[in-house]
């Protein structure tokens, strides 16, 4: 079931994207080469189970698609940063960190639990994500073409 928090949350998503005019609509369609779970999770065309941090009711389906706030290509227009090669090999400092990189370990616990490489807390509005290692490998085996 889900709360009516989880539901005005949904609502502002779906206004967020709108106002931002983020162009998710054109990777939502963007058709995965079969067998290719990364990029199906990453398009939403595999659901990816998530809820928000402190709250553990689930989030619709629709929420959780990395490509809702996320782009493949520097530099990203919304509000979340891309997940590209560049940005998560290269070292840099990321809200306010000392300089970091991801490597898969790091970028799976940045998706699962919401932790960036150097220990800095990622926001509130990153969905925590419930993941396999084999889904989650995937995933960033997608991001960073490896």
């Amino acid at each position: 079931m889900i709360t009516s928090t989880t539901s005005r949350l949904a609502a502002r998503l779906t206004v967020c994207l709108a106002l931002l005019n983020i162009p998710y609509l054109a990777y939502a369609d963007q058709s995965c080469a079969p067998g290719d779970m990364g990029c199906a999770i990453f398009s939403g065309q595999r659901a990816a189970a998530a809820h928000l941090r402190d709250d553990n009711q689930p989030l619709p389906e629709w929420t959780t698609r990395c490509v809702n706030c996320h782009t493949r290509t520097d530099p990203s227009p919304g509000f979340a940063p891309p997940l590209t090669r560049g940005y998560l090999l290269d070292a840099r400092s990321r809200r306010g960190g000392p300089p970091s990189r991801y490597d898969p370990v790091a970028f799976c616990r940045a998706v699962k639990d919401g932790i960036d490489p150097a220990s800095v807390v990622l926001r509130k509005s990153m969905p925590h994500f419930e993941l396999s290692s084999a889904e989650c490998t995937a995933l960033w085996r997608f991001v960073t073409n490896q």
